[in-house]
C-alpha cells in the first residue's frame, strides 16, 4: 500500500490504524493461522464503512470485515483491510416485546445482548459456547447456533432484516420485507432454480448444521429474503453493520437429562464390579 492509498483510506473519515502494533493484534484470531494485515479500520456509522470499503478497493487491498475474532478457521484475518465493526457500533435499540424483536448493531456482544433482554422475560435463541465476546454481525456472517440448535435453529432463523454494506459502496437493507437489491436476488434466485436438481442429489436432507459454503438451500425456501443465503456468507457478500432480530421467551424452566444406551449400561456396571 502506497503513501497515496493510506491518504485516500485516511480522508474517509474513518479511524484507520497502520501502526506495527495494531497489524500484529490483527493478524490472528481463534485459529492456527496467522496473516498480517496493512492496516485495519473502525468505523462508526455504516457511511463511514462504505467510504473505507470503496478506498480500500480502489488501493488494491482485500477486505475483511470482522467481529470479534473468534474464528477456528481463520474468517476474521487477512493480508488487506480489516474493517473492524466490534469497536463503535454496540448500540441496542428498537426494543419491541409485541412483536418481539430488537435492532442491535453488529459489534453487540452475545452476553450483553441477553443481558439486556433478560430484565424483559426475553432471550437471543442461539447460545454459542464464546457468548462472553462473539458479536452478532459475526453469528450472522458464520450462521452461528450453539447446543440448543434443535430447539432454536441457527442465527439466521432469528434474522428479520440487516443493514450492510456492499463492495460498491452501497449502503442497503435487506429482508423479507424489504424490496431492495431485486436484480440480485432474481439473479441469485435464476441461478440456484437452474442447479436445484443438482444440489438436492448432492446434499443429504434435514441437516440443522450445515456449515460450508453459502445458505443455498435456505434461500430457495424464501427467495424474497437475500438474509437466507448473506447469513453463512463470512463476508465475502457483504459487510453487516446492523440487524433486527427476532426474540424468544425466556424458558420458564431447565433441566438437564442423561441419556444411556444398553450398551453403555454393561460397560458402566461392568466397570463398578472391576472396581469392587
Amino acid at each position: 500500500m502506497t503513501d497515496a492509498d493510506l491518504r485516500k483510506l485516511q480522508r474517509t473519515g474513518c479511524d484507520v490504524r497502520t501502526d506495527r502494533l495494531t497489524r500484529i493484534l490483527f493478524a490472528t484470531d481463534a485459529s492456527i493461522y496467522q496473516m498480517e494485515p496493512q492496516a485495519a479500520a473502525f468505523p462508526r456509522s455504516a457511511e463511514e464503512a462504505s467510504a473505507v470499503i470503496c478506498a480500500g478497493i480502489d488501493a488494491g487491498l482485500s477486505i475483511t470485515p470482522r467481529g470479534a475474532g473468534t474464528s477456528l478457521v481463520g474468517n476474521a484475518i487477512g493480508d488487506g483491510l480489516i474493517v473492524d465493526f466490534s469497536r463503535h457500533n454496540r448500540g441496542i435499540s428498537e426494543l419491541d416485546l409485541e412483536k418481539r424483536m430488537v435492532r442491535v448493531g453488529a459489534g453487540v456482544v452475545l452476553d450483553q445482548l441477553n443481558a439486556f433482554l433478560k430484565p424483559h422475560g426475553f432471550c437471543f435463541g442461539p447460545d454459542v459456547a464464546t457468548s462472553s465476546r462473539a458479536t452478532i454481525g459475526g453469528m450472522i456472517a458464520n450462521n452461528s447456533s450453539g447446543a440448543r440448535a434443535p430447539f432454536y435453529g441457527t442465527t439466521a432463523d432469528h434474522v428479520l432484516a440487516t443493514e450492510i454494506v456492499l463492495a460498491d459502496g452501497r449502503i442497503e437493507k435487506i429482508g423479507a420485507e424489504h424490496g431492495s437489491l431485486e436484480a440480485e436476488r432474481a439473479q441469485i434466485e435464476q441461478l440456484l432454480r437452474e442447479q436445484s436438481a443438482e444440489m438436492a442429489e448432492r446434499w443429504p436432507p434435514g441437516l440443522i448444521k450445515r456449515w460450508p459454503g453459502y445458505g443455498l438451500t435456505r434461500f430457495l425456501r424464501a427467495p424474497q429474503n437475500l438474509n437466507e443465503i448473506l447469513a453463512g456468507s463470512e463476508g465475502t457478500l457483504a459487510a453487516i453493520f446492523s440487524a433486527e432480530l427476532k426474540i424468544s421467551p425466556l424458558p420458564r424452566e431447565k433441566g438437564l437429562g442423561l441419556i444411556f444406551s444398553r450398551a453403555s449400561m454393561m460397560r458402566c456396571r461392568q466397570r463398578s464390579r472391576c472396581s469392587i
